[in-house]
C-alpha cells in the first residue's frame, strides 16, 4: 500500500501558498481587489489543491476511493456528531455572544446577517462561499492526508498538536495582506491570540470527529463550515465578543474530552 510522504506534502502545500500570498503581499493590492483576489483565493485552496495532485500520484485505485469515502460519505458520521457540528458549536459561539451581552457587553453588529435578511437571494450565494472558503480549500489535505499520516506514527494528543502548529503557521502571511481578517487584527494583539485559540480548539474537535467516525474527512470540513458561518454572521465583533465565544467554545471542547475517547479507531 502507498502512503503520502508527510514532509513532501507540508513542504510543496507552504510552497504553492505561500508563493501566491507573496504575490498578492507584494502587490500591494487589498485581498478583495482584482488580480490580488485571485492569488489569495487560489493560495487558500492550497492545502487541497496539494492534497488532490499527492492522491492522484500516489494512491492506487482503492486507495482513492476510500480517501474519498472519508471527504463525503456522510454514512461514516454518527448521528450525534451531526449534532455536536451543526448546533453544538454554533450554540456554544452564540452563548459566549450572550452571556456578554448580559455582563454589559455589546451586541455584534452583524452585518452580514442583516444583508440576507433584506436579500435572501443572497444565500445560497454565502453557503457556497462559506464551503469553499476554508473548509473544502482545507480539510482535503490538513484532516485528509496530514492527520491520518500522523496519527499512524504519533498518539492523537501529539498528532493533533502538530497539526495545529502546522495549521496555525501555514495562515500567518495573511496578517500581512490588506483585507483580510487576520490583517484587521494585526500581529500579537488580542485577537492574533484569541484566534490562535480558535485554531487550536477547532484542531482538537476535528480530531476527536475524525477518530470518532471512521476517519471521516467529512466531519473536518463540517466543523470548519459550521464555524465559519456563525463568526461570518457575527461580524464586526468586539475583542470582548470574540474571547467570550472563545470561552465557551472551549467549554464544549473540554465537555467532548470528558466523554468522548482521544484516541484512533
Amino acid at each position: 500500500m502507498k502512503s503520502i510522504s508527510s514532509i513532501k506534502f507540508i513542504v510543496a502545500n507552504f510552497a504553492f501558498t505561500w508563493l501566491l500570498f507573496a504575490i498578492a503581499i507584494l502587490s500591494g493590492q487589498s485581498s478583495k481587489d482584482f488580480p490580488a483576489i485571485l492569488f489569495y483565493i487560489i493560495g487558500g485552496c492550497g492545502p487541497s489543491l496539494m492534497a488532490l495532485v499527492f492522491v492522484w500520484r500516489t494512491y492506487d485505485t482503492t486507495q482513492r476511493r476510500e480517501f474519498w469515502s472519508r471527504a463525503f460519505n456522510p454514512r461514516r458520521v454518527k448521528a450525534v456528531w451531526w449534532i455536536i457540528i451543526l448546533v453544538a458549536i454554533p450554540a456554544s459561539m452564540l452563548l459566549g455572544v450572550w452571556i456578554n451581552r448580559l455582563l454589559g457587553g455589546s451586541m455584534p453588529q452583524m452585518v452580514s446577517l442583516h444583508l440576507l435578511k433584506t436579500q435572501p437571494v443572497q444565500i445560497p450565494f454565502f453557503i457556497i462561499m462559506m464551503m469553499i472558503g476554508g473548509p473544502l480549500a482545507e480539510e482535503l489535505g490538513w484532516r485528509g492526508i496530514l492527520l491520518d499520516n500522523f496519527q499512524k506514527k504519533w498518539s492523537a494528543v501529539i498528532s493533533t498538536f502538530v497539526l495545529f502548529l502546522i495549521w496555525w503557521v501555514w495562515h500567518f502571511p495573511l496578517f500581512f495582506l490588506p483585507g483580510t481578517t487576520q490583517y484587521s487584527w494585526g500581529l500579537f494583539g488580542s485577537m492574533f491570540w484569541l484566534f490562535s485559540m480558535n485554531v487550536f480548539l477547532l484542531t482538537i474537535l476535528m480530531t476527536l470527529a475524525h477518530n470518532a467516525n471512521q476517519r471521516s474527512v467529512l466531519t473536518a470540513i463540517l466543523i470548519h463550515f459550521s464555524y465559519n458561518v456563525t463568526l461570518s454572521l457575527l461580524v464586526p465583533y468586539t475583542i470582548q465578543t470574540f474571547a467570550f465565544i472563545t470561552t465557551f467554545l472551549t467549554l464544549l471542547v473540554i465537555s467532548l474530552l470528558t466523554i468522548k475517547k482521544f484516541k484512533k479507531q
